[in-house]
């Protein structure tokens, strides 16, 4: 890189996109740490690999006939606009060598050939059985290790360092010792997973509570499309499953009102069992005869099932299509930070196309490592100087916590206008400390908060016609501690 010192990189978060992009940048000569706040590697897709289906679907050009720019054009009309410029693009374009170097580097196997999703007219969809002996993503977090990349499990990233022109580094609690650290950098990299923790029901770990949204907000990074997210039908009883499209679409679902629940494609069906949930009725799949074959095993052996050949359902958030604005190359509107996975916001728009997260994730990962190259080579170390950018630490966080599963939860799929204004209302509202000592507790539930808050003003952004990018909501009264 032309210089006699060795630049330095924070990853945020231990999955796909964080290791990618870690790796990446050890390989051009950087030296990395990459922040995990539980078990290194065990990632949103290990987890939703065990909560939804056996398999892995990677979707891209893979058929005589098919290119990226059908590919494209597939991604455009389902996205209707609320993409950002040039980012479809690069995901459609690169689509087919990032799956296949998943199958490779994974170690995943393909089953059959691509099969076409619903509303495409070519298969795209392959299926990959991943090896059942090991955590998913193994054999990157080994290849991270033997090029040097230092992983720090049970770290928490809490808040970013700013020197007031560029991000220098984050401010973390180490999750064993309760101690709080600053870490200083040249590049920090949010790769922390989506938003899906901010409802009480999802398919995404628990640490996946919008941090991207919330580090991002807090340090006055730009957002797209914050309020952008996927839901997905489940069972209601945990662990939550979900019974596969095939079985939802061929099944008889009926709310206890009486209502019949149907539609032409998963998305019609999720509206639907979501209008059911709000008017306080409870839903249930029946599936008898023939059509159980569609329901996967743990479905059918559930003592529900069994004793009344139904299952009742619910909704889970799934996935966050909006996130931090970033630019084809994984960029920030602030220097110094980048953004990829589902923490970064905008390379599909309205509807997210199946199968396509991982190839996202390590697509942008590598684009975001290449960036930082660059970039920093052209303006050097970061300063060892600078302020902590941090959520604001909520009073009474548990009671926080269990306000904003009530107030989210009815919210997971269908947002009607008085429930958002309402919900935004009393978070907003809700009293912060002016100075506090940082504890985990208050860290997470403050995270939480402000990216429910980020969440909910791109709802009403996106009510009043006022675009896909949003900054940080009006700031929220600050209060004494025992205030």
């Amino acid at each position: 890189m032309g210089t006699t010192w060795t630049p330095r990189a924070l990853v945020v978060g231990s999955g796909l996109a964080g290791l990618e992009c870690a790796l990446e940048l050890a390989n051009a000569g950087w030296r990395v740490e990459v922040l995990s706040p539980g078990r290194a590697g065990c990632d949103g897709a290990t987890h939703r690999v065990h909560a939804l289906a056996p398999w892995i679907l990677l979707t891209a050009p893979w058929v005589r006939g098919d290119s990226p720019e059908r590919f494209l054009a597939d991604l455009k009309r389902r996205g209707e606009g609320r993409e950002r410029e040039g980012l479809a693009e690069v995901l459609a374009t690169e689509a087919h060598s990032a799956a296949r170097e998943l199958v490779e580097n994974l170690g995943l196997v393909p089953l059959g050939v691509p099969t076409a999703l619903p509303g495409d007219e070519i298969a795209r969809g392959m299926r990959c059985l991943p090896n059942a002996g090991r955590v998913l993503l193994a054999p990157l977090l080994r290849k991270c290790e033997e090029a040097g990349v230092r992983v720090c499990g049970r770290s928490l990233a809490v808040g970013l360092l700013s020197d007031g022109s560029r991000v220098i580094g984050t401010v973390m609690i180490d999750r064993t010792t309760h101690v709080p650290r600053e870490g200083h950098s040249d590049a920090v990299v949010l790769a922390c997973g989506g938003v899906g923790a901010i409802f009480p029901a999802t398919t995404a770990p628990r640490w996946n509570r919008g941090s991207g949204l919330a580090l991002g907000s807090a340090a006055g990074a730009l957002l797209h499309g914050p309020e952008v997210t996927q839901a997905l039908p489940v069972t209601a009883t945990p662990p939550l499953y979900f019974p596969t499209s095939a079985a939802l679409l061929s099944s008889r679902i009926r709310a206890s009102d009486g209502a019949s629940v149907s539609g032409s494609d998963l998305g019609a069906v999720t509206v639907e069992i979501g209008k059911a949930l709000l008017r306080g009725a409870t839903v249930f799949m029946e599936t008898m005869g023939d059509d159980a074959h569609w329901l996967p095993p743990r479905v059918r052996e559930s003592a529900a099932f069994r004793a009344e050949g139904r299952v009742p359902l619910t909704l889970a958030l799934h996935h966050g299509i909006g996130g931090v604005a970033i630019d084809s190359w994984g960029r920030t509107s602030l220097p110094g930070l980048y953004a990829c996975g589902e923490a970064a916001g905008g390379v599909q728009g309205l509807r997210r196309t199946m199968g396509t997260g991982l190839l996202e994730a390590t697509i942008f990962a590598k684009r975001a490592a290449r960036a930082a190259c660059h970039d920093i080579a052209g303006i050097g170390p970061a300063p060892s100087r600078g302020e902590a950018r941090v959520p604001p630490f909520p009073l009474d966080p548990a009671i926080l916590e269990e306000r904003l599963d009530e107030l989210m939860g009815p919210l997971v799929a269908l947002r009607p206008p008085a429930a958002v204004d309402f919900a935004l209302h009393e978070i907003e509202r809700w009293p912060v400390r002016v100075e506090a000592r940082i504890e985990e507790g208050c860290a997470l539930a403050g995270i939480r908060r402000l990216a429910a808050m980020t969440l909910l003003a791109g709802e009403q952004s996106r009510r009043g016609g006022r675009g896909n990018v949003v900054g940080l909501p009006g700031n929220p009264p600050r209060h004494k501690e025992g205030a």
